[in-house]
């Protein structure tokens, strides 16, 4: 919902550009939050640490950019409105992305999802003003990011398939950069859609491979995902880490809500492993106009040998878009 616009502006019409324009699309919330930050237990002992019930809101403003020139070719960019409090800035995290588009495939660079992000479907299906119910989704951990920030993704599809390819640099030179791989399937099946996924990502010291599976039955959207990463230590044995998860969203009418579960477990020869997982649920009524009605609770836990704990959060608000 936050692509709504509520501002078009024609900007320039010249024997160089076929059309060009800005739009300006907003999102805002505003509710209550809060749960447990921790509840650890350490030999036989109980050290319970709250986070307090408290007020959230977010705003947000995204400038979108979108051109085609004579001959075809679609171009645009987006823009978040932090980038005006922070600059613009070449590299690093910042929310700003370009493409290029056409009969060769789509071009994408900046703030945007590697390969293996784009083709594997992670299982938060549904969320909440302060994400308490959708912690537990484990695809891209970590690997988008883990250079510059800024990735350039080409896209292409054909005949119900899609293909990406990703790279992300280091710009000091001296780490190797991160390529990515990813591959999606549209299969036709029993009147429903069957969609499929697969990637694969890989850099300095670590590297990570997943695939998913989606469809929609009888009013509910359903998603499980598989992802594997290896991270290497040099001196060390390879950490090894294993998630799955899976989410499911009914809707009628205005109301819709989902289930989310995943779990990741970490384990290198001679180490302990531990064993995260997490469930949450959400509901969301739709109230027209932009304007949705959302809660959300989580709850998780983190397990190794002579150490566990648990925390859990809610929220309860309004989304709005505009």
């Amino acid at each position: 919902m936050k692509n709504v616009l509520f501002a078009t502006t024609a900007l320039i019409a010249t024997a160089g550009f076929a059309s060009a324009e800005v739009s300006l699309s907003g999102s805002a919330e505003l509710g209550i939050k809060g749960g447990d930050q921790g509840i650890v237990h350490v030999a036989g002992q109980n050290n319970d640490t709250h986070e307090a019930d408290q007020f959230h809101n977010d705003i947000d403003i995204t400038f979108t950019l979108s051109g085609e020139s004579d001959n075809g070719i679609t171009f645009g960019a987006t823009i978040d409105a932090d980038e005006f409090a922070n600059g613009f800035g070449a590299d690093g995290n910042t929310s700003h992305s370009a493409f290029i588009s056409g009969d060769f495939g789509t071009l994408t660079m900046g703030d945007t999802d590697g390969a293996l992000d784009k083709a594997v479907a992670g299982n938060d299906l549904i969320g909440d003003i302060s994400d308490a119910s959708t912690t537990y989704s484990f695809v891209d951990a970590g690997i988008d990011g883990m250079l510059d920030g800024q990735v350039a993704r080409y896209d292409y599809s054909v005949a119900g398939f899609g293909l990406s390819l990703s790279a992300e640099t280091d710009d000091t030179g001296v780490d190797r950069s991160t390529w990515g791989f990813g591959a999606t399937y549209t299969l036709a099946l029993g009147g429903s859609d069957v969609k499929l996924g697969a990637g694969y990502q890989g850099g300095e010291d670590m590297e990570q491979w997943g695939l998913s599976v989606g469809t929609a039955v009888a009013g509910v959207d359903l998603v499980a995902n598989y992802v594997e990463g290896r991270a290497n230590t040099i001196g060390a044995s390879d950490a090894v880490t294993a998630s799955y998860g899976f989410g499911a969203v009914y809707t009628m009418d205005a109301l819709s809500v989902g289930l989310m579960y995943g779990e990741s477990h970490t384990d290198a020869a001679g180490v302990l492993g531990t064993t995260t997982s997490g469930v949450g649920v959400a509901a969301n009524y739709d109230l027209g106009g932009g304007l949705v009605l959302k809660a959300g609770y989580g709850e998780g836990s983190s397990e190794t040998p002579g150490f566990d704990s648990v925390t859990n959060a809610y929220s309860l608000g309004l989304a709005m878009s505009f």
